[in-house]
């Protein structure tokens, strides 16, 4: 393998890796209620119908990427 492939194969799991959602971008159930400005109930209820993004579940613990609870709370105050 020449060196400017291994650059590229570089450059692409950079760019993939910038794509995931990192650690930073992860909200926890209370930051997430508090986003979405909804109760717990009314989160798992809109969540086990597909009206709200499913969580991401890591150990016990679940969390939601940041930008889809924004772009469902921009869905939500829009239609309004």
């Amino acid at each position: 393998m020449s060196r400017k492939s291994d650059r590229r194969k570089t450059a692409a799991q950079r760019a993939t890796a910038a794509a995931k959602p990192t650690a930073a971008q992860w909200r926890t159930t209370k930051e997430t209620l508090a986003m979405a400005q909804i109760s717990r109930t009314k989160l798992h209820k809109a969540t086990k119908a597909g009206t709200f993004p499913r969580p991401i579940k890591i150990g016990k613990k679940c969390v939601w990427i940041d930008n889809e609870i924004k772009d469902w709370t921009m869905k939500k105050y829009n239609k309004q």
